[in-house]
């Protein structure tokens, strides 16, 4: 993960260092259960959903945006992880 941002009242998007080709094929919004590696070797579960930004300059890029409501800022370098389990859309 390459940086993220703190959406208020949404969640904490995160931006990739490059895109990842497994979320190509899913829907946006999709609930993922993902996996955090912290730099600090730290490990956390979490909830994030599939989105999609662009910008006028640049292509549209899939990104997870983490929606639970305890979700903290993420640290650069941070690895993320998914091993291919979705959440309902209601979690």
């Amino acid at each position: 993960m390459a940086k993220s941002f703190s959406l208020p009242g949404l969640g904490i998007l995160l931006l990739p260092e490059t895109a990842p080709p497994a979320l190509s094929g899913l829907a946006l919004h999709t609930h993922l259960r993902l996996h955090l590696r912290h730099p600090d070797g730290r490990q956390t579960a979490t909830i994030a959903s599939l989105e999609e930004i662009a910008g006028p300059d640049t292509p549209e890029t899939r990104t997870l945006l983490l929606t639970e409501p305890d979700a903290q800022p993420v640290l650069s370098g941070t690895e993320v992880w998914w091993a291919g389990e979705e959440e309902p859309a209601d979690c």
